[in-house]
């Protein structure tokens, strides 16, 4: 496990249900498969809407082997980058677990306790060095008019708390529903940066909730993003 080693992230910002295009649970089983991790923060509703999305919410999360949190919009910044971060160091875990298993026959709990923070010091190294590929979906639909700056910010947050790693990153945005008949539209292609400019001139409120096409775009997104880049450099994908 190196530098050479890549973790990749769907992170869902949702304050409803889908109600557009096909099932979003679906579509993050069909991430994970990919190798391919999808997290989801639910903004808080009210009423029955409310407690339907946070199901849908929590069964995204589930089927793509992420986590979900339901939060106020006010705690939609410290949440994403809580989420991006546990998630890498659980993927990371999975995998070091995976190669001790194969090793010695037993995983880091099974170790002795000096053992064990070893391996979690590994863990915390390879957290810092790894190579990580997100896309944000964020939903742009007519009810989340209210709390795009907030989201706008939480994005922006995001990507600077990631910079202070050691490893390469590559953010890319998308907003859903897009423009006209589109379900989706780019806001962002993959860059070590997020695009104020663009976050400000794209995320406008508009139309429903399709959300299982925006997670098979992001989906997309990263597996070509990884069949580009580093073509002369190999890099193991985590997940």
């Amino acid at each position: 496990m190196s530098r050479e080693a890549t973790i990749r992230q769907i992170l869902v910002i949702t304050d409803g249900c889908s109600n557009i295009g096909p099932d979003p649970v679906e579509a993050a089983r069909r991430a994970h498969r990919h190798g391919i991790v999808v997290n989801v923060i639910g903004i808080v509703g009210r009423g029955d809407a409310g407690e339907q999305g946070y199901q849908e919410a929590h069964s995204i999360a589930d089927a793509g082997g992420g986590m979900c949190r339901i939060v106020q919009p006010a705690d939609i910044s410290a949440t994403a980058q809580m989420m991006t971060h546990q998630t890498m160091q659980m993927t990371l875990q999975q995998v070091v677990n995976q190669e001790l298993l194969a090793v010695m026959g037993k995983s880091a709990e099974d170790l002795p306790p000096a053992d064990r923070a070893r391996v979690m010091q590994v863990v915390e190294r390879l957290e810092d060095e790894v190579a990580l590929h997100l896309v944000v979906c964020l939903d742009t639909s007519a009810s989340m008019r209210d709390k795009i700056p907030t989201v706008r910010e939480a994005v922006r947050d995001l990507a600077l708390s990631l910079k202070v790693r050691s490893g390469p990153l590559a953010v890319s945005v998308i907003a859903f529903p897009g423009k006209g008949e589109e379900a989706t539209r780019l806001v962002q292609p993959f860059s070590s940066e997020v695009n104020v400019a663009a976050l400000e001139a794209e995320l406008v409120a508009r139309g429903g909730t399709p959300t299982g096409p925006a997670i098979d775009h992001a989906a997309d997104l990263l597996l070509s993003y990884a069949r580009n880049v580093d073509e002369d450099a190999p890099r193991r994908e985590f997940g």
